[in-house]
């Protein structure tokens, strides 16, 4: 009987010895163990990413609608024919879309840039204000948005406040259509710009030392030497970037709806805003894909654009 249980122990041990002998070979496979690293990632990226956006392309070609027992009909391109007849669609919804990014986008860029280039430089208290920097970029848009609001109020509001106080008239910030799309448009300048800032930031320290040196020292002033040596040696941080707050601005939604839902009379309707008020608030789906696939090529093309430029720097 001990005789048997030995042989038992010692095939058990045998066998769990072969098995952890083969798992340290295949893991001693470097091509085998990074797929296995990048496998869960790979996974989200399909259910999270891939599925929805295939599943989008397909909606955007059909008819469907919530509380439908099934995906609706084929149309093929009906819903993006309407939509390039549909006048709120082309005078309010692409042009509101197109000065809100024209806009933001530039601004956000520009004063990143300034605020990189100053908390790049030693101060007091600086890597406080760095953090602090984030702020805006990370706090809940919903939560900050109720700040907004309440400076935007006509009535109570702090900025009307300070104008009275200036001599000026209070301004109905939100609720004309000449101050309501410029109002979220400082909104979402204000959100992003910490993300330019905070990138460039990375950037500008990657800068070597020695090469802003030896400009000075052949008589380059300071304009010169950001001209001729920073910005050459951050521009492909400033394209990726621009490029990342571009696709971000242009399908913006959460500010806009919150703060104006899209109005006052479809003044500050934009894609993001537009596209969830036909497949949410009016439960057609498959026009609601269309509407946010309709500049999809236009971001293929921008995206194209941008990893050429990155190859031809390399090269």
């Amino acid at each position: 009987m001990a005789q048997s249980k030995t042989l038992y122990t010692g095939a058990a041990n045998a066998e769990s010895t072969g098995v952890r002998a083969t798992l340290a070979r295949w893991f001693d496979d470097e091509q085998r163990l990074g797929y296995l690293m990048v496998a869960p990632a790979l996974l989200l990226l399909i259910i999270m990413v891939a599925y929805p956006f295939v599943l989008s392309i397909w909606l955007g070609f059909t008819d469907t609608r919530i509380a439908q027992e099934a995906t609706g009909n084929f149309i093929g391109l009906e819903n993006y024919i309407d939509l390039i007849n549909r006048t709120l669609f082309r005078e309010k919804v692409i042009r509101n879309t197109l000065l809100y990014t024209v806009g933001a986008v530039p601004l956000k860029l520009v004063l990143g840039l300034l605020l990189a280039l100053l908390l790049n430089r030693r101060f007091p208290l600086r890597n406080a204000v760095r953090g602090l920097l984030l702020l805006p970029w990370v706090i809940p848009t919903s939560l900050s948005m109720i700040t907004f609001l309440w400076l935007f109020e006509p009535t109570f509001s702090v900025l009307n406040f300070l104008l009275e106080g200036a001599g000026f008239s209070p301004v109905n910030w939100l609720g004309t259509p000449n101050t309501a799309l410029f109002s979220v448009m400082m909104v979402n300048v204000w959100r992003g710009t910490p993300f330019f800032a905070v990138i460039l930031l990375a950037a500008l320290q990657g800068v070597p030392d020695d090469q802003v040196e030896a400009a000075r020292i052949d008589g380059a002033n300071t304009l010169q030497r950001f001209w001729y040596i920073v910005i050459p040696a951050i521009m492909p941080v400033v394209v990726v970037s621009t490029l990342f707050s571009l696709v971000r601005t242009f399908a913006e939604m959460e500010i806009v709806w919150i703060l104006t839902n899209g109005g006052p009379f479809n003044s500050t309707h934009m894609i993001g805003t537009y596209a969830y008020q036909l497949a949410i608030k009016n439960a057609r789906i498959g026009e609601g894909a269309a509407v946010s696939l309709f500049f999809f090529p236009v971001m293929v093309l921008v995206v194209w654009f941008q990893l050429w430029y990155l190859q031809r720097r390399a090269q």
